[in-house]
């Protein structure tokens, strides 16, 4: 045995992936490497420091040297793994992006695909556009998606998208709303400036919805439409989510349109400037 013979993190992790799977093979699967260099390393260990596996019905077994290798093994790689995730988490930037939960359906996906090498993403959810503005001039988030018609020196806003309003519903509930049966009308109901172009769609096109329920969350409201509850009005990228189901359809009736501005906003001071926005151009429709 050769006292100067040592052992590496590698060697430390493939000693444990063998008696965890009880194989060589999946071993390598687990280290990328083949099954022959799994074997031929176990070997160089047992010639020049100790046997580590034994055979014992079938089964891979660990001697006693094994045991305190395998112990120490694990207290080794989570140690190491720690290390790592602090190293990680202190070399990584973290954008903090601020929007409500309908938007964030929409465009979370494409933000956290184009992030920077080295940044990580931290949601906040406000229900409100002037909630969200105000996050951004205080700090708090980095990047705002909103409605709202909130400006401010400073602040850059660009458009991402603008939706029409649209009635949608299961199939049943719509035909009779456009048979001019009396439906019930989820609606929207926050402080905000999403819904004050709901009020302005069912002014200019005298919607009859007397009977309605008023829901202060979009996520809800797409749920019980989903369940059958009634019908509602919502910004089209909305109704796009919920019509691949294919018992949802829109109303046939024509309408006075009402378009839903979404916007990104961001400080020009902004440490992130700079990488947010070719994020916020794969953004705009």
């Amino acid at each position: 045995m050769k006292s100067s013979y040592k052992l590496s993190i590698f060697d430390f992790k493939l000693i444990k992936d063998i008696y965890e799977t009880q194989s060589f093979s999946e071993a390598a699967k687990l280290n990328n490497i083949s099954q022959p260099a799994v074997s031929k390393r176990v070997k160089e260990i047992n010639n020049n420091l100790c046997e580590v596996f034994l055979r014992k019905n079938k089964k891979i077994a660990l001697t006693n040297k094994g045991k305190e290798i395998y112990h120490f093994a694990n207290q080794t790689l989570l140690a190491y793994n720690d290390l790592l995730d602090k190293l990680t988490s202190d070399f990584e930037q973290t954008i903090v992006l601020g929007s409500d939960i309908s938007y964030l359906k929409t465009f979370l996906s494409t933000i956290q695909k184009n992030l920077p090498e080295h940044h990580k993403l931290s949601v906040q959810t406000y229900s409100n556009s002037r909630s969200i503005f105000e996050a951004l001039l205080n700090d708090q988030i980095d990047l705002g998606i909103m409605s709202g018609s909130y400006t401010q020196k400073g602040v850059l806003k660009i458009q991402l998208r603008a939706d029409k309003l649209t009635i949608v519903g299961q199939k049943e509930l719509i035909e009779a709303f456009d048979n001019g049966q009396e439906t019930l009308f989820l609606l929207y109901h926050m402080t905000s400036s999403y819904h004050n172009f709901l009020k302005e769609f069912i002014k200019i096109n005298q919607l009859p919805t007397q009977h309605h329920l008023s829901i202060d969350n979009l996520s809800l409201i797409e749920h019980e439409v989903l369940s059958g509850t009634g019908i509602t009005i919502v910004s089209q990228d909305i109704a796009d989510r919920m019509l691949t189901n294919d018992n949802i359809i829109t109303s046939s009736q024509k309408f006075r349109d009402v378009f839903i501005k979404t916007y990104a906003i961001i400080k020009m001071d902004n440490t992130y400037y700079q990488d947010l926005i070719p994020i916020i151009q794969k953004l705009k429709k």
